[in-house]
C-alpha cells in the first residue's frame, strides 16, 4: 500500500450517494452540496478497508447564517453553544479514551466592539478563538441571511485520526440551538484517504 491512498471522493455533482445514509442534497451557490442540516446530519459507511494506521478527511464545510459559537456572552450557558461534530464508529463499544470524537464551534454572527461571539475552531471545544478564525471564504447566507454577503462562512477542513479497523462509519452532525432557517450547515468536496505508517 502507498503511504496514503484515497478511498472516497465525492463532490456530489454526479448524484452517486452510494454508502451514504441520510442523503439530503441541495443547491448552494450553483453547486450540489450535502445539506443543509440543522439538528441532524449524515453517515458515510466504508467497508473492506486496506491496512492503515490513520484516516484522513478533507472537505468544505459551509456554516450558514447565525451560528453563535461558544455562546459565552453574559447570561448564556456553554450548553447553548452552536457546535459541529464528526464522530467515527459510533456503534462500536468503545471506552471514552478510544472514542474518535471531534467537536468544534463556529461563530458566524455580527461582530462589533463589545459584542462578539467566540468560536472554538480551528481547535476543539471548549477552546476559545475569534469569530471566523481561519475562514477560507465568505459568501451570501442561506435562509435567514440570503442577502448578507458574509452570511455563509466556508472552512477547508483537514482532519486526521488514528484508525486501524477494516470498516468505518463517519458521522457528520450538529448540535445547534436555533431553527433550520436561523442556522444550518452544508458539506461539499468530501475526500477520505488512508495513511499507512512506513
Amino acid at each position: 500500500m502507498e503511504p496514503e491512498i484515497t478511498i472516497y471522493d465525492n463532490n456530489f455533482e454526479s448524484e452517486d450517494y452510494t454508502d451514504i445514509e441520510g442523503v439530503f442534497i441541495s443547491i448552494f451557490d450553483g453547486n450540489r452540496v450535502m445539506g443543509f442540516f440543522n439538528k441532524r446530519g449524515f453517515n458515510l459507511n466504508l467497508s473492506d478497508l486496506p491496512d492503515h494506521d490513520f484516516i484522513h478527511l478533507t472537505f468544505d464545510l459551509y456554516i450558514h447564517d447565525s451560528w453563535e459559537g461558544n455562546a459565552s456572552l453574559e447570561g448564556e450557558a456553554l450548553d447553548e453553544k452552536d457546535s459541529w461534530v464528526l464522530e467515527i464508529d459510533t456503534a462500536r463499544n468503545q471506552t471514552v479514551g478510544d472514542r474518535i470524537y471531534y467537536e468544534t464551534t463556529f461563530s458566524n454572527g455580527l461582530c462589533i466592539p463589545s459584542f462578539c461571539y467566540t468560536q472554538s475552531f480551528p481547535d476543539q471545544f471548549p477552546s476559545t478563538n475569534d469569530a471566523r478564525k481561519e475562514v477560507a471564504e465568505v459568501t451570501n447566507g442561506r435562509c435567514s441571511w440570503p442577502d448578507t454577503p458574509n452570511g455563509t462562512s466556508i472552512y477547508k477542513m483537514d482532519l486526521v485520526f488514528q484508525h486501524t479497523d477494516r470498516n468505518a462509519v463517519l458521522s457528520f452532525y450538529d448540535k445547534l440551538n436555533g431553527s433550520l432557517c436561523d442556522e444550518s450547515w452544508s458539506l461539499d468536496n468530501l475526500s477520505v484517504s488512508l495513511i499507512k505508517k512506513n
